[in-house]
């Protein structure tokens, strides 16, 4: 078997993230009971009553036909853009194991 003949390189790691990455939606509900204040033990339980109530919307309002609806939406605005991606390098190395085959040819 032939050995691998590995090459000098330079290895470049690009961080790709959507433009628009984020949408708002406002969900409108009938009113949560306030906190009972008689029974406060701290802040924590005042956080996760609020937070229950919070997931409880989000589990009953994005279902499986609206979580449909927003890859929808996030495909189509990802089509009509031109370049919907920002892009940066976020880490720059070199000298890895690769062979001449693996490289990326710069000047094509």
């Amino acid at each position: 078997m032939k050995e691998k003949e590995y090459v000098d390189n330079d290895v470049w790691r690009f961080g790709i993230y959507l433009k628009k990455s984020a949408t708002e939606k406002t969900i409108y509900t009938r009113p949560f009971p306030d906190f009972p204040l008689g029974k406060y033990k701290s802040a924590e339980q005042v956080q996760k009553f609020y937070d229950d109530q919070e997931d409880l919307v989000q589990e009953k309002y994005f279902t499986k036909e609206r979580i449909q609806e927003l890859k929808d939406y996030f495909c189509k605005l990802i089509q009509e853009e031109e370049n919907p991606f920002y892009i940066s390098c976020v880490d720059r190395d070199g000298n890895y194991n690769v062979t001449k085959d693996m490289l990326f040819n710069i000047d094509n």
